[in-house]
C-alpha cells in the first residue's frame, strides 16, 4: 500500500508517472531516472494516485458483491432444483406405494409424512 501523507515511494511515483502517457516525465528523463521529482508532479501524484487506489478499492468491493450475488444465486438454483427433484421423487414414491397423489400441487400430509419415515429423513 502506498503512504500517501507520509514517505514516498519514489518507485511507485515513477511507476505513476510511467502510466501517465499525457505526462510530460518519463524514463526519457534525467531527474526521472534519478527519481527527483518536482513539488508539483509530487503534488499532482498525491491527489491522482488518491483517486486511483479509492477507485480500486470501490471496483474491488463491487466485484466481491457481485460474487456474492452469484454465489447466493447460484445456492437458490441449487434448492430449488432439490426441492424439484424431490416433490417428483415424492409423488412417484407415494404413487408406487398406493397413495393418490395429483401431478401437482401440495401433496397430501399423510404421503409426506410416510416418505420420509420411509426413506429415513
Amino acid at each position: 500500500m502506498v503512504d500517501l501523507d507520509g514517505e514516498l515511494d519514489l518507485e511507485d511515483v515513477a511507476d505513476w508517472c510511467t502510466r501517465q502517457r499525457w505526462f510530460t516525465t518519463g524514463p526519457w528523463d534525467t531527474e526521472f531516472q534519478e527519481r527527483r521529482f518536482h513539488p508539483k508532479v509530487i503534488a499532482l501524484y498525491r491527489k491522482e494516485r488518491a483517486r486511483e487506489l479509492e477507485k480500486a478499492q470501490r471496483e474491488m468491493e463491487e466485484r466481491e458483491r457481485q460474487e456474492r450475488m452469484w454465489e447466493e444465486a447460484r445456492e437458490s438454483r441449487e434448492r430449488a432444483e432439490h426441492q424439484r427433484w424431490l416433490m417428483k421423487d415424492m409423488r412417484t414414491w407415494g404413487r408406487e406405494n398406493g397413495y393418490f397423489v395429483g401431478t401437482r400441487g401440495r401433496i397430501p400430509r399423510t404421503v409426506v409424512d410416510a416418505y420420509r419415515e420411509a426413506k429415513g429423513l
